[in-house]
């Protein structure tokens, strides 16, 4: 049966409910316990004889004659029901007999038995409904395979796939879990704005709106960064935040447009202490969501960005250095010319062709050139590089961490070279903040900071390829676009 059809036969049954007075979508349901509750209260339940009442969907329906085994669902288990005939009114047996189809929603009263066969099942002494679908599940045995339809219609996907259910339910936990460790440690949680007026503490392209009542442009925030730190500058010691960011990037298998991140920003340390944070971090987490995916041996090795650079692409530190030698040497190795726009454009794609994929332990990546850190603290015995690490497992970035710049002379100065690669026409280069170089000279205390991609890191923890199996609902193309 076609869709349509099973549409139009379904709405038949609809309007036969209506005719007996059945109200095929009532609001208050009478539930006593849940499917799980009954299976491990199920002996307990048979001595008192207590009358339990269940609702969820229908999964499964088999008839024989004047009895009906039903099978119901809801988020914690399955349950049978068993209705028959001469244990509940007329209508009822009309509804659950000639009405009632896969997936509809019902509540179930009844006291509980063992069939014959030994299985956990509820004597229905009053059945009724309380949604009728009017489009099918998908079928049984195959379930709902196809990707893409997965993604898009992801209520389908949770219905037909319990281990996608699974993935969701560690999501929360380890979330929740990451949320305790940060509160355990002092740190308080916090909201910054979404929607802003300079885009800042991250190098990606916004997303770009406009604000009618002000009449100016704005942009869907790519970091909390600069507002937390303004925070400590208030005098916050240990802030968090986890929330959205929306960079107007690719799309692919490790990025999302829309993602999930947590920041948080620690006054009187430097990156050497997150670096022991995250360390406790992972660990702690490994032993709430065991993981047969995720192996960690602590502490992580610390390797330094340019030696990690020059062993996997073979140019030496001293080219590496130099914005016009690494130019020469990349065209040299046939590097397209869009990526060479500017230096930190130039370290960041050797970065990800040549080392991320090189490293699949849990690995920190320690102590960054400055033209890819405009954040970030000089190191005080080479001002070159800055103190930053990137926590990197399975060739993908977990964490990213620096001891803040807070010198506002030299943060007005990276600003001001950041935008001179925005004028060459680096998209994503950081656009400068004057309200936060005023913050920053109020004073802001020696401060680390870190992010940590939440997405990424649970689909280490569910062993999922694809970020689109952690996300519930991804950023998908318009079905009715039309590709060019």
């Amino acid at each position: 049966m076609s869709q349509i059809e099973e549409l139009e036969f379904r709405t038949k049954k609809l309007e036969s409910l209506r005719e007996l007075g059945i109200n095929p979508y009532p609001s208050v349901t009478k539930r006593t316990h849940t499917c799980h509750e009954c299976v491990v209260r199920f002996d307990e339940f048979v001595e008192s004889n207590q009358t339990v009442s269940l609702c969820g969907r229908l999964r499964l329906m088999r008839k024989h004659g004047g009895s009906i085994f039903l099978t119901i669902e809801d988020e914690t288990s399955q349950f049978q029901l068993y209705v028959k005939k001469d244990n509940v009114s007329q209508n009822e047996f009309t509804l659950t007999s000639e009405l009632l189809d896969i997936g509809d929603f019902v509540q179930a009263e009844g006291t509980v038995f063992r069939t014959r066969l030994g299985e956990k099942t509820l004597h229905v002494h009053s059945i009724s409904l309380l949604t009728k679908t009017l489009l099918p599940l998908p079928e049984k045995w195959h379930g709902l395979s196809d990707v893409e339809t997965r993604y898009r219609k992801r209520y389908l996907d949770l219905i037909t796939n319990p281990s996608v259910r699974d993935i969701f339910c560690k999501r929360s936990l380890l979330i929740k879990e990451i949320r305790s460790f940060f509160e355990e440690r002092g740190f308080m949680e916090v909201e910054t704005p979404i929607l802003q007026a300079i885009p800042g503490g991250a190098m990606a392209r916004p997303f770009v709106t406009h604000h009618n009542t002000l009449d100016q442009d704005m942009y869907l925030r790519i970091a909390p960064e600069l507002h937390l730190k303004r925070l400590i500058v208030g005098g916050f010691e240990k802030v968090f935040e986890i929330g959205k960011n929306f960079r107007n990037e690719g799309i692919d298998h490790s990025h999302n447009p829309e993602f999930t991140e947590l920041e948080a920003y620690m006054a009187y340390a430097d990156y050497t202490i997150l670096e022991n944070l995250i360390e406790e971090l992972i660990v702690r987490l490994l032993v709430k969501v065991p993981t047969d995916t995720l192996h960690v041996t602590v502490p992580f090795p610390r390797i330094p960005y340019l030696s990690a650079l020059q062993h996997a692409t073979g140019i030496s530190q001293t080219t590496l250095r130099d914005e016009t030698d690494l130019r020469t040497e990349c065209i040299k190795r046939g590097v397209q010319k869009e990526v060479t726009i500017s230096h930190s454009v130039l370290l960041d794609y050797l970065t990800k062709t040549h080392v991320l994929p090189t490293m699949s332990a849990p690995t920190f990546l320690v102590d960054h050139p400055v033209a890819l850190s405009p954040l970030s603290k000089r190191k005080s015995d080479d001002n070159a590089l800055v103190e930053r690490f990137q926590l990197i497992i399975e060739g993908k970035e977990i964490v990213n961490a620096f001891s803040e710049l807070n010198d506002p002379c030299d943060q007005a100065e990276r600003f001001t070279e950041q935008e001179k690669n925005r004028s060459k026409g680096d998209q994503e280069t950081h656009p400068k903040d004057d309200e936060f170089i005023e913050a920053l000279r109020h004073g802001l205390p020696p401060t680390a900071g870190l992010g940590i991609g939440i997405d990424r890191l649970i689909a280490l923890f569910v062993g999922a390829h694809n970020l689109k199996e952690v996300i519930l609902f991804p950023t998908l193309r318009d079905v009715n676009s039309v590709s060019e």
